[in-house]
């Protein structure tokens, strides 16, 4: 921890101090149970908590003060979430990386690049044709295949397996047990059965990505699949040979894309929704939960539902449907009625 006055972290993430300057913050806590030394963070959406004991609190900029009056410091911020990730980052840094050094465990081959300024744990092995540049971090366990890249500031966590014709962009994560190029999901009829097709292409994963744990990248068939720059994925997320990810998207976990998928810039997948092969959703296009996309879509609009539609049509849909019963009982009385007009009683 880094302890810190308000003032101090106030004028740091850039927001504006109201009431004690010099409120001692030691820790980030969430608001119902923050206490002496904490800083909590309010958003937009949520209620303030009755009696909430923070020493200071992260709030938009027309949040109403009333509920916080007793509150020593408040920091008011444009975007207050963003507010709040840097003052994690102030009070609670990450840890320092690991001393600069490689394992004599580690198994390097004598065809293998790497710059003297890296950390590589027990255990790994760094095969002929691999370029490792300055400041990577590889723990124990990694096995990285030739050839390929990992660029300047790459963390690859335990475990993580890097096949051939990879490049890993700068300062980009890739957390533990992910498998980065592995064979394609390719088969075709043959005379004795089905025949395995060849991927012979690579991965490419730009800039300041990051791939939670356990997920799976693809290669290419003959072209690279493609993770675009600040792309950021988490856990459990395959991605099939030949798709291309576009710059800053986000996939919760559990999301699927089937194989030459284009997906452009900006755009979000909600969790365990799925994109059919051979399709491309154009940017800023929002996947709901669940969902799955069966065409391609232009893009700025949010897709959800099985088949994936404008949202708003598939709310009038699910509408419809909770209604479904009723309607069924109305139209059986209906039917009632109709069968005691064609069928009139007669009179005696």
């Amino acid at each position: 921890m880094m302890p810190m006055e308000a003032q101090e972290l106030a004028d740091r993430i850039g927001g504006q101090l109201e009431g004690q300057s010099d409120a001692l913050l030691m820790r980030v806590r969430p608001p119902e149970s923050a206490g002496d030394g904490d800083l909590a963070w309010v958003s937009d959406d949520r209620p303030i908590p009755a009696g909430i004991a923070a020493s200071a609190v992260i709030v938009g900029p027309d949040r109403d003060s009333e509920d916080l009056i007793e509150v020593p410091a408040i920091i008011r911020h444009t975007n207050s979430n963003e507010a709040f990730a840097r003052a994690i980052l102030l009070l609670h840094p990450e840890p320092d990386p690991p001393f600069v050094g490689i394992s004599d465990r580690a198994r390097i081959h004598p065809e293998a690049t790497v710059d003297p300024e890296v950390f590589i744990g027990p255990g790994a092995f760094i095969d002929a044709g691999v370029v490792v540049a300055a400041e990577a971090v590889i723990h124990p366990g990694v096995v990285i295949l030739g050839p390929s890249t990992i660029s300047a500031g790459v963390t690859l966590h335990s475990n993580v397996v890097i096949y051939g014709n990879t490049t890993v962009g700068e300062g980009t994560t890739i957390h533990a047990g992910s498998v980065i190029g592995g064979d394609g999901f390719g088969y075709t009829p043959g005379s004795e059965g089905p025949l395995k097709v060849p991927h012979r292409g690579g991965v490419q994963i730009g800039r300041d990505v990051e791939i939670g744990c356990n997920c799976t990248i693809d290669r290419g068939a003959l072209d690279d699949t493609v993770i675009g720059e600040a792309t950021k994925i988490d856990n459990l997320v395959h991605i099939a040979h030949n798709v291309v990810i576009g710059a800053r998207c986000f996939f919760a976990a559990q999301v699927g894309i089937a194989g030459s998928t284009i997906i452009g810039d900006d755009c979000e997948l909600g969790g365990q929704s799925g994109v059919i092969g051979h399709v491309e959703l154009g940017n800023r296009t929002q996947v709901a939960a669940k969902s799955a996309v069966l065409r391609s879509y232009e893009g700025n609009q949010l897709l959800m539902g099985t088949p994936a539609a404008d949202a708003s049509q598939t709310r009038k849909i699910y509408s419809i449907i909770s209604q479904l019963p009723q309607l069924r009982d109305r139209i059986r009385q209906l039917e009632e009625q109709w069968k005691d007009l064609q069928n009139p009683p007669t009179s005696s």
